[in-house]
């Protein structure tokens, strides 16, 4: 058999660990909280209960899209999606722009923990803690 074939057999084994960002940790759904930090410089900021629900993103290797839905009331209400790109240092991180705000959002996945902060861009500013678990 040459080479190439057993490299191949190798990569198309069922089983075998992948190497794209999409399937690593991240992917998957998330419940927590994102909580305020800085009421002060940001007053209109509320505390939330949140789902994350993290799919890989089309045939890209190294994006993830985040699906954000804040818990009203027992019901899901649509925030907003967010590309996630991965970083030397494991974390994952999406930028956020619109006319009156550009946030950093900076995601860390643990086992079956999901952290991470919400930054305002200009000042530098923390505005969210996120903490969430993975949902079985």
């Amino acid at each position: 058999m040459k080479l190439a074939t057993a490299c191949a057999l190798l990569i198309l084994t069922p089983g075998t660990p992948a190497t794209t960002a999409q399937d690593v940790g991240i992917i998957g759904s998330w419940r927590g909280t994102s909580r305020c930090v800085d009421r002060e410089h940001f007053p209109a900021c509320k505390d939330e209960q949140v789902i994350y629900d993290v799919q890989g993103k089309g045939s890209a290797r190294d994006t993830v899209t985040l699906r954000a839905d804040k818990v009203v009331n027992g019901v899901r209400e649509f925030m907003g999606e967010f590309d996630f790109r991965p970083m030397p240092d494991s974390s994952w991180v999406a930028q956020y722009e619109n006319p009156r705000v550009h946030l950093r959002i900076v995601l860390r996945v643990r086992g079956t923990h999901l952290t991470g902060a919400v930054r305002d861009e200009p000042t530098g500013r923390r505005v969210r803690e996120l903490a969430l678990e993975r949902i079985p």
